[in-house]
């Protein structure tokens, strides 16, 4: 019985021998052709192991890599798949992706960049006579009033009576030297650390509030390209007394808020800063103290020391 057994596990794998033989033999020239096809040193049913081995079946496509030694790529089912459309879609839709993805970080970083390069808001310290040393005061009859008795002898001051935002860059009123030049003239002559502002009642009455703040907003913008390394101070228009305000259709204190209003909002805290001096001037409903002034509009002369004391307060060091 035992031979009889060992006969047919004989008989078994010397069918098998032959079969895988001939299927090896019928593939040579086809499936097994990358294959060594000496018989020697690898039988056609080796050949066929092989081909197993690698996903390669007579009756079947390829599905494996081939040899390491054919010098080829991946087997034709692995290309097929790599190839089709919705690999392709998938792939060029990945490609165009890329360019988004990094343009979106090159742009988060220069946002980053420009973040970081923003100056921190600043904010008013208390300072002494000497700040005032290397400023200018540009303005209208108020700021002549301060120059002629506010006590600052070493500040510059562009000032003269009657001046208003539609003429200020083109009447000579700056003495410089002895000699009356216009305000950018003057400007482009010498550089400040400080520039101070204080002007709107003369344009009262005339144009509209946005009229005004347009030309106020370029005067701003063109101190800041004369004196690059200054501090900007946009200076709220001072308010008049009761009289003046409740009889007044043109001068009077609602119409002088509504421009203090726009004014403040140039003021990013940082190179251009608001300041108002009817902090400390008016009184508790909001009109300049009828003991400040002569004529309803201006400060006695022995009164701009309270206005001086107030520009103390607002210093920003830089």
């Amino acid at each position: 019985m035992k031979r009889l057994l060992r006969c047919r596990v004989t008989i078994f794998l010397l069918l098998g021998w032959i079969t895988l033989s001939v299927v090896g033999y019928m593939g040579k020239d086809t499936i097994y052709k990358d294959y060594r096809q000496d018989v020697w040193k690898m039988p056609y049913f080796v050949m066929v192991f092989e081909g197993a081995k690698d996903g390669v079946f007579l009756w079947g496509e390829r599905r494996g890599p081939l040899l390491p030694d054919s010098g080829q790529e991946a087997l034709t089912g692995t290309k097929e798949q790599e190839e089709t459309p919705e690999n392709q879609s998938e792939t060029e839709n990945s490609s165009e992706r890329q360019p988004e993805t990094i343009s979106q970080s090159e742009s988060d970083s220069k946002e980053s960049e420009e973040t970081e390069q923003i100056p921190e808001e600043k904010e008013f310290v208390e300072v002494d006579e000497s700040y005032f040393d290397d400023a200018v005061f540009i303005g209208d009859s108020r700021t002549v009033g301060l120059r002629e008795y506010g006590g600052l002898e070493h500040a510059d001051f562009f000032a003269t009576s009657g001046l208003n935002v539609y003429v200020m860059w083109k009447n000579k009123y700056c003495e410089v030297d002895g000699v009356n030049i216009t305000l950018e003239e003057a400007l482009k002559a010498k550089q400040y650390k400080k520039v101070y502002f204080q002007i709107g009642i003369n344009e009262m009455g005339r144009g509209t509030i946005d009229d005004f703040i347009e030309e106020y907003k370029q005067a701003v913008e063109r101190f800041k390209e004369l004196q690059p390394d200054a501090i900007i101070y946009v200076q709220g228009i001072m308010r008049v007394a009761k009289e003046k305000s409740d009889t007044d259709v043109i001068f009077n204190n609602e119409g002088i808020c509504q421009r203090n209003e726009r004014i403040e909002e140039l003021a990013d805290n940082r190179t251009v800063f608001y300041i108002d001096v009817n902090e400390v001037v008016c009184d508790e409903e909001g009109n300049l103290k009828e003991e400040l002034t002569f004529d309803n509009l201006h400060l006695y002369g022995s009164k701009y020391n309270i206005w001086v004391d107030f520009l103390k307060t607002k210093g920003i060091l830089q």
